[in-house]
C-alpha cells in the first residue's frame, strides 16, 4: 500500500497531492495549514523522485505534485504537468538519534573513518529511484567505501524510512536529504556530507489543469517559512 495521510476525507473532493519523500513534511504541513484555513480535505501520497516521475509518466494524475525539479520539469516537458515552480533546495545529511553523540565527517578522511567504525548504516536503496540514494551509491563506490560497507548498511526506499531506522536503533546514523531527517521525530542533522561528496538537489512543486487555491499558497510566498522549517535552503539567485 502506498504510503499516504489523509487530512480531513479521503473522498472525491479531496486535493489529492503526490509527493517525493524530501518534500513529506513541508507539503504535509503545508497541507494541514491550508485544511485549518479552509476546511479543506487533502490527500496525500509519498514516494521517491523516482517513483513520482515513473507514476505521474504512465497516466497517473493528481492535483498538485512534489518532487526534484529535475523530474517535474522532465514531466512538464511531456506534457504531464503544468510549469513546476522551485520551493527551494536539499542537502544530503548524517542523521542520528536525539541524545546520540555526533561524529565528526567535516573531511573526507574523518567520514570514511566513521563510515568503517559504524555498526549499522541507513541509506536510501538506489533501486527505489530516491535522489540521495542514488547520489550516495556512486559516491560511496567513487571513494571505495560500497562493497567494505555493504554488509553493514540498511538499504531503504525513502529518506523517511532511512531515519525511522535511526529513530527505533537499528542503524548508527542514516545518510539522506535535510528535508527526510527533519521530517522524522526523535532524530537530527549531526553533519553535512563533506563538499567532495555532497550534493544540493532544487526541489519543485507542479499542478494539473485543476490544482487551483492549494497550489497558489504553495508557490506565493505565503509558505516559504514551512519550506525553512523543514529544512529547505533558498535556492540562489
Amino acid at each position: 500500500m502506498a504510503d499516504e495521510i489523509i487530512i480531513g476525507t479521503s473522498g472525491p473532493q479531496a486535493i489529492r497531492i503526490l509527493s517525493a519523500s524530501a518534500v513529506r513534511q513541508a507539503i504535509t504541513a503545508a497541507a494541514q495549514a491550508f485544511h485549518d484555513r479552509t476546511g479543506a480535505s487533502l490527500y496525500l501520497q509519498f514516494g521517491t523522485s523516482g517513483a513520482v516521475e515513473q507514476r505521474i509518466g504512465a497516466g497517473e494524475t493528481f492535483d498538485v505534485v512534489a518532487a526534484s525539479l529535475a523530474a517535474l520539469q522532465s514531466l512538464h516537458e511531456a506534457r504531464h504537468l503544468g510549469t513546476p515552480t522551485a520551493i527551494g533546495a536539499s542537502r544530503i545529511a548524517l542523521g542520528i538519534k536525539d541524545g546520540a553523540p555526533a561524529p565528526d565527517i567535516s573531511t573526507l578522511e574523518k567520514f570514511r573513518a566513521v563510515m568503517l567504525a559504524a555498526q549499522s548504516i541507513a541509506r536510501g536503496d538506489p533501486a527505489g529511484g530516491g535522489t540521495a540514494g542514488n547520489h550516495l551509491h556512486r559516491a560511496l563506490e567513487r571513494i571505495g567505501l560500497l562493497e567494505t560497507t555493504r554488509d553493514k548498511t540498511l538499504l531503504k526506499v525513502g529518506g523517511y524510512n532511512v531515519m525511522k531506522e535511526v529513530a527505533e536503533d537499528r542503524a548508527d546514523f542514516g545518510l539522506t536529504q535535510s528535508t527526510e531527517i527533519v521530517a522524522v521525530d526523535g532524530v537530527h542533522i549531526a553533519a553535512w556530507l563533506p563538499e567532495d561528496l555532497q550534493m544540493t538537489t532544487p526541489y519543485a512543486v507542479a499542478p494539473s489543469d485543476k490544482a487551483g487555491a492549494f497550489f497558489k499558497t504553495l508557490i506565493d510566498g505565503s509558505s516559504d517559512d514551512i519550506y525553512r522549517r523543514a529544512g529547505f535552503f533558498p535556492l540562489a539567485q
